[in-house]
This record gives structure tokens, sequence and C-alpha cells, in this order.
């Protein structure tokens, strides 16, 4: 089993439920965050949330996956980030979980 976080700005919100949906994700958690990055010199592109911005409405998903969805959720995640008319992306982050109750 695995916990995933999935962030990104609020307005993908609805294509990343969307991709949990298709995927076959019953059950998840999100929260309504601030995104905060520091002013860098380096440009838009090295930009967590691509914005110009220091704050960014964001979300946050907590979902608890099997191993064998994992592949499934990277897969689509990439599918919708090429689709995207963003500099900024939905970033999926997974960690192994070895014990849980």
């Amino acid at each position: 089993m695995k916990l995933i976080l999935i962030t990104a700005i609020s307005d993908y919100q609805k294509a990343i439920q969307d991709v949990l949906k298709k995927i076959g994700v019953k059950h998840y958690s999100f929260h309504e965050v601030h995104g905060y990055t520091q002013p860098a010199k380096e440009g838009l592109e090295s930009n967590w949330f691509g914005s110009e911005s220091a704050t960014t409405d964001s979300v946050l998903f907590h979902i608890f996956l099997e191993d064998s969805q994992c592949d499934a959720l990277t897969e689509a995640v990439q599918t919708l980030n090429a689709t995207l008319d963003s500099v900024s992306k939905v970033h999926v982050i997974s960690l192994k979980i070895e014990n849980h109750v």
C-alpha cells in the first residue's frame, strides 16, 4: 500500500477528480491550500505553481492506493499534464506504507 499526495493549482481539482474516478479510486481526501513560492531568478518555468504570484490557491489530495493502482495513476497524470495549456502541472508523490491499522 502507498500514500499518494497530489498537489496542483485549484483550477485542476475537477480534472484530478476525474483521473481518480477513471482509475477506480473510490476514497480520498483533499484540502484547499495556499501554495507559496519564494521569488526566484530562474524564471517562471522553474516555479512549482507556474505563476508569478508568491501565493497560489491550490489543492492537496491524500490517497491510499494498492501498489497495482500506482502505475495507472502515474500514467493518467502524465497524460493529463500533457494536455494542460499552462506552465503549472499536477504533481504526484508516492510514499510506501510499511504498516497500517
